[in-house]
């Protein structure tokens, strides 16, 4: 599968492409597109991320819908006076309707907009970063990193199949799952996913190669959301990222990278999937937690070498207009300053330091189930949970099988070093119509 499958599979999205040669009818031009990208949509996060990794803030003017949407359209409600004051649209489906009057597929983000006709030029979110890599790298600012090398593109793209099929679009088929059998298949696909990438990043400080690449991008996307979102809203709760040593070192790895964490909004990220998915969440209600300055902790992945931007560097600061709200983010993630001074590892031994990176850990991974009397000690007094056999070498045991007569207390997990401890009125717009995860689609049809 190459890059721009990975959507193209149902022929939902517009694929037509900004190209340097123009050969569809949509030269790369510096100023002449808005890309439209929303905060809360882990599918637009990519969009944002790489755009700041290559500094085409000036080439390419941002919008920002808010987090939440009702039937007809992604709206700009966080503008003054509800509209996008470059395209002077209030709802995105405007812009979409520009471009075909009868349009009535999905309403997305990311999108493309040309600037001088108010139509969206494409919402194909699997093609657009990569050709932000390539089509406008004579746009690049200088220093910036090369997401697709070469060298690794034929592994990239085998690890962002996966990632895309199993994890990406894998916790929302476990979270919008009509039946228990569909549940299940999902829930063993995206957790195999988990642990073969958990397995993977303990002695690799990036997905492929020694520094930032895309599938990064399109990886982390997926896990700054896993606790806040995922674990609970969308069911995939055998564990927490907190509770994943090497994949909670990695992401905050990453966000601590400038370009990754100064594009991420919690609080945005919390609205939209709570209210918007009222089928899963009916209430509303938005929860208070979790509590993360963990994400600002030293990971200490240094130590497994590698360098984030190879023989470039950094991006400057975050333009005051497009920094995260303080309140929505751990503290010390301004924006303001181009280079993270987190990360580094108090640990003075070796082994103390892989241990901080989350590539030497003193129990086996996934943890093994803990004693009888252990399990039943967890248990007093609580609700028992389901816990899968993760005992060294035993056979996997089918969900079916532990629902027959495998419940148990989940046994005592160390966290990763640096985890932090957790913490001690609905808008009624319609659940998400796009229970794929294939972008953040909120309406299909004109309505």
């Amino acid at each position: 599968m190459t890059e721009g499958k990975e959507s193209a599979r149902d022929g939902e999205y517009i694929a037509t492409r900004i190209t340097a040669d123009g050969a569809e009818g949509f030269p790369v031009e510096s100023g002449r597109y808005r890309l439209v990208a929303a905060r809360a949509c882990p599918w637009a996060n990519r969009t944002l991320i790489v755009r700041r990794l290559l500094g085409l803030e000036d080439a390419i003017s941002v919008g920002m819908p808010g987090p939440t949407h009702d039937s007809r359209s992604w709206t700009f409600d966080l503008d003054p006076g509800g509209r996008d004051p470059v395209l002077g649209i209030h709802r995105l489906r405007e812009a979409y309707f520009r471009r075909d009057p009868n349009y009535a597929r999905g309403i997305t983000v990311p999108a493309i907009v040309d600037t001088t006709t108010g139509a969206v030029v494409t919402n194909d979110f699997a093609q657009i970063t990569p050709d932000l890599s390539t089509e406008w790298r004579a746009h690049h600012r200088a220093g910036a990193p090369d997401l697709l090398p070469a060298e690794h593109r034929q592994e990239i793209d085998e690890i962002n199949r996966r990632v895309f099929t199993d994890v990406n679009k894998g916790v929302y088929a476990c979270g919008f799952a009509e039946t228990q059998a569909a549940y299940d298949e999902a829930y063993e696909r995206l957790w195999s996913a988990l642990d073969w990438l958990e397995d993977r990043l303990r002695d690799r400080r990036y997905l492929v190669g020694e520094t930032i690449t895309e599938a990064d991008v399109r990886l982390f996307t997926t896990l700054v959301r896993f606790d806040v979102v995922y674990h609970g809203h969308f069911k995939c709760n055998r564990h927490k990222l907190t509770e994943m040593p090497a994949l909670w070192a990695y992401a905050r790895d990453l966000f601590q990278t400038p370009g990754f964490g100064d594009t991420v909004d919690f609080e945005q990220i919390k609205r939209h999937y709570y209210v918007v998915h009222s089928g899963i969440n009916p209430t509303g209600i938005v929860p208070g937690g979790p509590e993360l300055s963990g994400w600002t902790s030293p990971h200490g992945r240094q130590a497994l070498g590698g360098r984030p931007f190879g023989d470039g560097t950094p991006p400057g600061p975050v333009r005051e207009d497009e920094r995260v709200d303080p309140a929505h983010t751990p503290p010390g993630m301004t924006g303001k300053s181009g280079v993270s001074s987190r990360g580094a590892c108090p640990a003075r031994t070796v082994s103390a330091v892989r241990r901080c990176a989350g590539t030497l850990d003193s129990r086996p991974w996934p943890p093994p189930r803990t004693s009888v009397f252990s399990r039943v000690s967890a248990a007093c007094g609580r609700d028992r949970a389901r816990a899968p056999d993760v005992r060294p070498g035993a056979p996997a045991r089918s969900v079916g099988n532990r629902r027959r007569g495998r419940h148990t207390a989940p046994g005592r997990v160390r966290p990763a070093v640096g985890a932090a401890s957790p913490p001690g009125p609905p808008l009624g717009v319609p659940r998400c119509s796009d229970p794929g995860g294939s972008g953040c689609t909120i309406a299909r049809l004109r309505s």
